[in-house]
């Protein structure tokens, strides 16, 4: 079965930055998820994360998820996209688009990919079913490019390169 492509949006939107300068929406004012300190495998996503500010044809977006622990092996979630007039990302919002809401993430493994051992979740939101491969490192979140080529059981085998990279924002 192929993924539906809404699902894909978890992560091809943060590389689609033309797609994103049409959406916006404040979030300044947001309170962020608390991390979480524990030692489950899903502690180390779970809280608020951001992209950077990405411009296009002189306007600017970027991308929010906020991820919340259910258990120790998953977690729930939505991921927002905020666009802006201008281009860096400043001034008022004008739209935000829900990419992903009711998002619902279980833990399925772990996978190799460029040197790091990756985290698999498999999962489901309002827009349809998919699977994921996540990797952090400090700060960092790395999300699975999910148009590369995949694994013998459906999973991306690269990241996406760095520049959509998301950071953690508590």
């Amino acid at each position: 079965m192929t993924m539906p492509h809404r699902f894909k949006l978890i992560a091809a939107t943060f590389a689609v930055a033309s797609l994103l300068a049409a959406c916006g929406g404040g979030d300044d004012d947001d309170p962020s998820v608390a991390a979480d300190t524990s030692g489950d495998v899903v502690a180390k996503y779970i809280g608020t994360w951001e992209s950077d500010c990405y411009a296009d044809s002189g306007a600017s977006a970027r991308i929010r998820a906020d991820f919340t622990k259910t258990s120790a092996t998953s977690f729930t979630g939505d991921v927002i996209a905020y666009g802006y007039i201008g281009g860096s990302c400043s001034g008022p919002t004008v739209k935000d688009e829900k990419v992903l809401t009711n998002l619902s993430m279980n833990h399925a493994g772990t996978k190799t990919i460029s040197g790091v051992t990756a985290d698999k979740f498999s999962g489901a939101s309002d827009q349809a079913n998919g699977k994921l491969v996540m990797y952090t490192s400090g700060s960092t979140l790395q999300l699975g490019d999910v148009d590369a080529a995949k694994d013998a059981e459906g999973y991306p085998n690269a990241f996406y390169e760095s520049r959509y990279t998301l950071k953690r924002r508590n």
